[in-house]
This record gives structure tokens, sequence and C-alpha cells, in this order.
């Protein structure tokens, strides 16, 4: 089991690099499989940056500055214990779980420990939509904007070819750098609708890797906050595209990474009459990988 799960390994890698020629074109089962199969663990890694501008009275940004940077991981080990009519019982252990940032200029702030070897277990369908039992679930730092935790997207739990596309709602969560560095109170998640497609299929033995791309935008949308009291309003505008590699033989998501740019952008009149406006970009790089 252990060189056949590196073999396929190799292959996620190769065809990750560019998708060679020669894949052949055919339906794919996309579900959760309801078989208990052995433990997966996935590796979600985060960056990200924020740079922030002040905006002059025509509306214009005035220069720039990097302003604060973050990075997160999570080490999480899962596996399908139970399959009870149409939804499966997923066990799963943070085996790590950690995050620190800094405004620049400054330490590094490490995020409060939440690792657990404690079990944890949900409910979920053959989409992988979670049914119940995520009010067990930790605070993920590496989670972003949901794309590359360990259950990715929702799959459309049929068949698939190359080609075909599903529509999946997410929610983006906005970090809380953003509303810190504007210094104001902002809720903290954003909903969005993501298009899914499946470009390409690769079957090998008993395997097959399916191939997805993920892209949704986020916003525009006007969010209310509240600026030392004031009312305020921030306008959120971004995007954010993902790749990610199912694999029927492990029966979840082996390979992933995603990019993610959202500006915010902060008006707020004080109560003598001042406006105040200013621009932050948060960029971010995602990524998910299966460690043996």
């Amino acid at each position: 089991m252990r060189a056949s799960r590196r073999g396929v390994l190799m292959l996620a890698g190769l065809a990750w690099a560019g998708h060679p020629a020669g894949l052949r074109a055919q339906v794919v089962s996309l579900e959760l499989a309801g078989r208990v199969g052995p433990p997966v663990r996935t590796i979600t890694a985060l960056r990200g940056t924020m740079v922030f501008r002040e905006i002059n009275e025509a509306g214009q940004p005035v220069g720039d500055s990097v302003v604060g940077e973050m990075t997160a991981s999570a080490g999480i080990t899962h596996r399908v214990v139970a399959a009870q009519g149409g939804s499966r019982v997923v066990e799963l252990r943070y085996d790590s779980l950690k995050s620190r940032a800094r405004l620049v200029g400054q330490a590094w702030k490490e995020g409060a420990p939440q690792a657990t070897g404690r079990p944890i277990r949900l409910d979920v369908d053959k989409r992988l939509e979670i049914e119940s039992g995520a009010d067990a679930l930790p605070a993920d730092p590496a989670a972003g904007a949901g794309i590359l935790s360990w259950n990715g997207v929702a799959l459309p739990g049929r068949g698939a070819a190359p080609g075909d596309t599903w529509t999946v709602r997410v929610t983006y969560r906005l970090p809380a750098e953003l509303a810190q560095l504007l210094e104001i109170t902002l809720r903290d998640s954003v909903p969005a609708v993501a298009t899914v497609t499946l470009d390409s299929v690769a079957a090998r033995g008993v395997d097959t890797l399916a191939y997805l791309t993920v892209k949704h935008p986020i916003g525009p949308v006007t969010l209310p906050a509240s600026d030392a009291g004031d009312s305020a309003a921030v306008e959120l505008a971004g995007s954010q595209a993902a790749s990610l590699v199912w694999s029927t033989g492990w029966n979840a998501y082996v390979a992933g990474a995603g990019q993610a740019r959202v500006i915010g952008r902060l008006r707020s009149v004080n109560a003598a009459g001042t406006p105040r406006m200013a621009e932050l970009t948060w960029s971010l790089s995602l990524r998910l990988t299966v460690r043996l």
C-alpha cells in the first residue's frame, strides 16, 4: 500500500506540473465514497501580505507600503470510518495547527496553539458537505477561504467528464488584521459562489485523478462597519482561483494550490464631518499536500 501511494503522489506531481499529453478524457464518479478506508494526512499552508494606502479627496491611492504579513499551517488526518445511508462518518485529528503574524518592523506574534489529538467526528454527505459536527472543529488558520481545507470544495456527487462545471457556496473569511489595521469593527466573512470545472482525468490502475479548477469572485460588496463609534462602510472586491486534484483511490484531495486577492476600501465620516478614506490590499497564496 505504501509503494502504491507513493506512485500516486509521483503521478499527481507530474500532472500538476503541466497535465501531460495523453491523458484520456473519460467520465469519473466524483463523490466521497462510503467505503471505510485508511487515514489520509494533509497539510494546508497559507501565506499572506497586506499593503496599505491612504486615499486622497479625489479618491486616488497615495503611496503604498507593506504593513503586515502572516503564515499559517494545519496538519490534519482524516478517514471515513462508517457509512450510514447517504452519509459518511469522517474522523478528523488535528496534529498541528499554528499561525503567526506581524506588522512590518515588529517581531512575529505566534497565534494561540490549537493542536489537538482528540478525534472529531463529522457527518458528511457524498458531495463532501458537512451535515453535522462542524461546531467541534477548531478555528483553522490555514483554511483561508475554505477552498484548500482538508475537504476542499464540494464535489458534484455524480459522474462528470472533462469540461463539466458545477457551482458551490463558499465563505471567504476575512483576516482579522484587515479590521485591526483600518482600526474599525467589521464582520469576519463574506459569502460567495464558486464555479468548479473538471479540467482533465488521468486513470492509472485502481486510482483515477481528477484535476479541478475553482474560481470565484469576492464581492463587490459593501459591508457596514464602525470607525471609533462612527458609522463607516468598507467596499470589498476581489477574486480567488485554485487548482485541486481529487484521487478516487485515496478518496480525498491529494494536492492543491491557490491565489486570492481582495481590496478593501474604507469610507467614513466622523461626528465633526471629517472624511476618512483608506485602502487595504490582502494577497494570499495557499497550498495543500499529502504526507505519507
